[in-house]
């Protein structure tokens, strides 16, 4: 099996997509953190922060497939954060 080569384009793109996704766990880190937090809203956030740590895990392996198809669709996680925040107060 070969493996596809990334291009210097591709790495970056996988490298700023890490910082934003480490950003992005912060935020949700913090609403669980926040004890004002609904419990049911911190159950969800729970849940999302474990999906951006696999996430977050999976971008960090070199033999990983199909990284940059992932890198296109998690903008639609990242909506998920505004969602907590409306059940999060003070955030």
């Amino acid at each position: 099996m070969v493996m596809r080569v990334l291009t210097d384009a591709e790495n970056q793109a996988i490298k700023e997509e890490l910082q934003t996704l480490k950003s992005n766990i912060e935020k949700v880190a913090n609403i669980l953190a926040n004890k004002k937090t609904p419990y049911f809203t911190s159950i969800n956030a729970e849940k999302l922060l474990e999906t951006f740590v696999k996430v977050k895990d999976y971008l960090l392996n070199p033999k990983a497939k199909n990284r940059l198809a992932l890198i296109e669709r998690l903008p639609l996680l990242y909506l998920q954060i505004n969602k907590l925040k409306i059940g999060a107060p003070n955030e």
